[in-house]
């Protein structure tokens, strides 16, 4: 298979399933596609950039969701999209620093829209409810992941309410959007 954006950025993503972010070096990447490392810059300008594709490619699910799909299920879409990725809170600070209007944010801005606010107001919403979702995921898979290091293997996952938590702060954060 010739080399090509979209086959460099399907690699990377499986190496970020199986090692996780800090093991996606375009070093790795490179050996892992039998290619030399200047050879992926032709197609992708940089890691971080790399990286963004990767996130916009779990995300696309969300790029055109549903027209009965709410925005608080439009947010519980994105956890479970970005949970079960090993590294996927931190992957998803990365993108959304580069690119703010990822999705859900633009489906998420025309859901409040529809609730009555101005483009300005979903559209400044829209952001500070990805900003808690990042943060909010973010926290909760390293604290998974800090809770599994620390487990003997008799115990069960620590569940710290990452759900509900979670959960909380959209009905707080999009109830002033009614």
């Amino acid at each position: 298979m010739p080399l090509s954006a979209p086959v460099i950025v399907q690699a990377a993503q499986r190496l970020l399933l199986e090692y996780g972010l800090q093991d996606v070096s375009m070093r790795r990447l490179a050996s892992e596609l039998d290619v030399r490392p200047g050879a992926l810059y032709y197609h992708v300008p940089n890691k971080q950039q790399l990286l963004a594709r990767v996130a916009a490619e779990i995300l696309a699910p969300l790029a055109a969701p549903a027209e009965s799909t709410s925005a608080e299920d439009l947010m519980r879409s994105f956890r479970r999209a970005v949970l079960p990725i090993r590294d996927g809170g931190d992957l998803m600070l990365i993108a959304f620093g580069l690119d703010p209007d990822l999705p859900p944010v633009p489906a998420l801005s025309t859901r409040l829209q529809e609730r009555g606010l101005t483009q300005e107001s979903a559209d400044q919403r829209a952001h500070i409810l990805m900003r808690f979702a990042l943060g909010a995921v973010a926290a909760e898979q390293n604290a998974t992941l800090l809770h599994a290091a620390q487990e003997s293997p008799s115990q069960g996952p620590d569940t710290t309410g990452g759900a509900a938590l979670y959960d909380e702060g959209l009905r707080l954060l999009c109830e002033i959007a009614r």
